[in-house]
């Protein structure tokens, strides 16, 4: 496998999104300490993209400096994980409102492909095909909206809700029923059914969750 550093894209990007993603995927634990040399080592860059990465990253809430001892991922309460799930579902609910207000024919486009993938995923059962269009329908909502603070904060509010319960799982299939309803709804220009849709599928996932661990397809 090669390492991110034999890659094309800004390092420091790079750097962001799989740091990121080893944190959500749960292969660096809650409360873990991260020390930039043994991070630049596994992802084959330098200490100053590394650097980099853990300020974004602490700006996001997923890691926290600790005075005189570096840096460590961030562990929190059940409390916080209550607030952040509040805030995920009131933010999801005003990005369905808006998009679907704003709607333009690019996001329709967008909308109706991943309806249509996402059908072709499920009926083959391809788990993989579906985690991605999961997340991107998520990112499409979020951006549909047309408010590049919104999408940006809700981002950050889906990968904490993620994280404060111990990472990503891999259990999709379930979800994408209620995804391509919701899809329908708005296509359909139908806010009122398209938030109650989304309302009942943060709940719903909220509460199969748990605090334990995590359905990485909500």
């Amino acid at each position: 496998m090669s390492s991110i550093g034999s890659r094309h894209r800004s390092l420091r990007t790079e750097t962001v999104d799989e740091l990121r993603r080893l944190i959500l995927d749960g292969e660096l634990a809650p409360g873990e300490r991260l020390n930039e040399f043994s991070i630049s080592e596994r992802l084959g860059v330098s200490r100053f993209p590394v650097r980099e990465a853990f300020r974004r990253l602490e700006a996001e809430g997923l890691v926290e400096s600790l005075p005189r001892r570096g840096v460590r991922v961030v562990e929190l309460d059940q409390h916080e994980l209550e607030v952040v799930r509040e805030m995920r579902v009131a933010l999801e609910l005003i990005a369905v409102r808006h998009t679907v207000n704003r709607f333009t024919a690019d996001e329709q486009s967008r909308l109706r492909r991943i309806l249509d993938e996402g059908q072709r995923a499920a009926e083959a059962g391809d788990d993989t095909q579906l985690d991605e269009l999961n997340e991107e329908f998520h990112a499409a909502l979020g951006e549909g909206a047309g408010s590049r603070f919104l999408a940006e904060t809700l981002r950050a509010v889906r990968n904490q809700s993620h994280h404060l319960v111990g990472g990503k799982s891999t259990a999709v299939g379930s979800s994408w029923d209620e995804h391509a309803a919701i899809l329908r709804a708005v296509l359909d220009a139908d806010a009122e059914l398209a938030m109650m849709l989304m309302r009942r599928h943060l709940t719903n996932r909220h509460a199969n969750q748990g605090g334990a661990h995590p359905d990485g397809a909500s």
